[in-house]
């Protein structure tokens, strides 16, 4: 694991449930912890964005119930789209980007 990086390995990462909607508003929102994740992450075809880090992944109405009771939520509002994703989580709330002129070893979350 390379220690320059700091999401190697889903480190210093939260993941995001969020919901909009009709006219785009963020209408929920729930933070997961690892574990709540890691249990719910098979669900979602997630190629070699094991962590999600490349971006939202919607919450299609036939992963719905599986999501709820994996992570022993209420229902989810009809008429609202949910996406998950990850966030980086650093100690201190600070942003991570690699030095000047370094390529940064995978995706750099949004803050």
């Amino acid at each position: 694991m390379d220690d320059a990086y700091p999401f190697a390995g889903g480190r210093h990462l939260t993941w995001e449930l969020t919901g909009f909607g009709a006219d785009d508003e963020l209408v929920a929102c729930a933070r997961l912890t690892r574990e709540q994740f890691l249990r719910v992450r098979h669900l979602f075809d997630l190629g070699d964005d094991v962590w999600m880090m490349s971006g939202e992944y919607p919450v299609d109405s036939g992963l719905r119930e599986a999501v709820t009771e994996i992570l022993g939520i209420g229902r989810l509002d009809d008429g609202v789209d949910y996406f998950l994703g990850a966030r980086q989580d650093l100690p201190g709330g600070q942003v991570w980007s690699p030095a000047a002129g370094a390529q940064a070893p995978g995706p750099v979350p949004a803050p």
